[in-house]
């Protein structure tokens, strides 16, 4: 030993830039850890306090046996908001996961310049795509008003209708079962309203598919938001009783109009008289949100136009050959996973983070490291939480007690719920039905639920990506046939089966090998 060397070997070194990357990917690491077992546990606590109350208010002495196991809860926990960032917004905070956003950003800037310089050089190209983004955001004065139209609908129709129920029903000495009888009918009547009349003013004014698409997504959005305000605050009119703790809020048989308002712009579909709010307002993140937005819809614009108009805009004029369409085919994997990835961050990541931030909604839990799933199961909770947790409170938790606790029933009837709707939407914006999203859906995803379950190995997050891929890829060819097709192929049914039997089915769509 000399000179603070072992048996002549060089001492050990580490530098400052080296150990300062490695803690602070520790701390990421630390950080999401913390925030997801400080969320179960809070989860954990307020159910268990919840499960004592109940036994307590039914006189249920608690006795535990210490040679037991303590029994799980057989009831569901509510959905619950804490004051917590969005995943990424989290992970943004790594130095190493911040280069790769930074790289995707010099991408599609760099993309966005050779799109530019390629325009630059073909005026006729870019005036023949511009009038087709034209026409596709088309009518949006139709747009504006049938948004104006169903949130009026909801603040000076249906919030009054329900806040006469709730204050008057006490009132009421005989049939009050009548009485919200005739409530239920009125909501009823009201959100099929809501449901069958902007769908058809999209059919009358043929609204063009990204104005339809606006249109049919404020609408889920809005009634499944009427659905929450008056499922949350039902039960607050059943129990109240006049003059009894009359001060308190929460007492009352409906919130104020306000706590409504904040209710329709919020970034939830669950109905709270309060959430966790953040101090401030931070004006330049909600700017950039916003033209994150902007980027990512130019960016959808590339894959749209460049690969569905110019290869399907003469289907039913000139029949692909077959080795060309499986070509197609391959490289819609990439168009259909570039679409997911804009989808998914545009929406999901900036514009819910900005309405969150203009609002001060705290809970930005919008969705879960979905990217790291190895199950179907996982990944259908961690991709759109915010739908997700509409459906576990209304429609899951109903259903699971429905059932017989039956879990597995209440998951298929999510599914089919929930492939219908996005059937639906498809269905009204294209105006016509081609039911692979609801085959894809209600079939192969329940499937894959099972198949994929308590799979932990890497080769099912691989398997995973791979079939998210295939599946937008095969979305974005065959729609895009059948609509080309109804553009260019002649109808050859009178009825309303038209509108129902795919027309590239029998239009001359692929030529076969001789």
């Amino acid at each position: 030993m000399s000179n603070g060397t072992i048996e002549g070997k060089q001492p050990l070194s580490v530098q400052p830039g080296e150990l300062r990357t490695f803690l602070q990917a520790l701390r990421g690491d630390i950080l999401r850890d913390v925030d997801r077992k400080l969320f179960k546990a809070i989860d954990s606590l307020v159910m268990e306090l919840e499960l004592k109350q109940r036994k307590t208010q039914n006189g249920i002495k608690e006795i535990r046996s210490p040679e037991k196991k303590e029994e799980k809860p057989k009831e569901l926990p509510p959905k619950e908001f804490v004051l917590r960032n969005s995943t990424l917004t989290n992970l943004w905070e790594v130095t190493h996961l911040r280069s790769v956003y930074n790289i995707c950003l010099a991408m599609f800037v760099l993309l966005y310049l050779n799109i530019t310089i390629f325009y630059s050089l073909d005026s006729a190209k870019l005036n023949k795509d511009i009038s087709i983004v034209a026409w596709t955001f088309g009518k949006f004065y139709i747009v504006t008003a049938v948004w104006f139209g169903m949130n009026f609908s909801i603040v000076f129709l249906l919030y009054p209708t329900f806040r006469f129920w709730a204050t008057t029903r006490s009132e009421v000495v005989k049939k009050k079962g009548l009485y919200d009888t005739m409530f239920t009918f009125l909501f009823f009547i009201y959100q099929m309203g809501l449901l069958l009349i902007p769908a058809n003013i999209i059919v009358s004014y043929n609204l063009p598919p990204v104005s339809s698409f606006t249109v049919l997504a404020e609408q889920s959005r809005l009634m499944m938001k009427t659905h929450a305000f008056v499922r949350e605050n039902a039960s607050r009119a059943l129990r109240y009783k006049p003059h009894q703790d009359g001060d308190k809020e929460d007492s009352k048989p409906c919130p104020e109009v306000g706590k409504l308002i904040y209710f329709l712009f919020a970034p939830t579909l669950i109905y709270r008289d309060h959430y966790p709010r953040t101090p401030h307002i931070r004006w330049s993140y909600v700017a950039w949100n916003f033209l994150q937005v902007l980027g990512c819809i130019l960016g959808a614009y590339i894959p749209c136009t460049h690969f569905i108009v110019d290869v399907f805009n003469k289907i039913g004029i000139e029949p692909i050959p077959l080795v060309n369409f499986m070509g197609v085919l391959a490289m819609s994997v990439f168009a259909g996973g570039l679409l997911m990835f804009l989808v998914f961050y545009g929406m999901f990541h900036c514009w819910l983070n900005a309405f969150a931030e203009m609002l001060r909604f705290g809970d930005r839990m919008f969705y879960d490291d979905w990217w790291n799933c190895t199950s179907f199961a996982k990944y259908y909770r961690s991709w759109n939480m915010v739908v997700y947790d509409w459906l576990y409170s209304y429609i899951y938790r109903d259903m699971y007690t429905l059932l017989g606790k039956s879990r597995v029933g209440a998951m298929l009837v999510v599914f089919m719920i929930s492939a219908i709707i996005h059937e639906y939407i498809l269905a009204v914006c294209f105006k016509f039905v081609f039911p692979l999203l609801f085959i894809l859906f209600s079939t192969f995803g329940i499937i894959l639920v099972f198949i994929t379950r308590r799979r932990t190995s890497s080769f099912w997050n691989v398997f995973l990506w791979g079939s998210m891929f295939q599946g937008w890829g095969l979305l974005t060819v065959f729609y895009s046939m059948e609509w080309y097709a109804r553009i260019n192929c002649s109808r050859t049914l009178d009825s309303w089966l038209d509108y129902v039997v795919p027309r590239s089915f029998t239009c001359d769509v692929i030529s076969l090998p001789s």
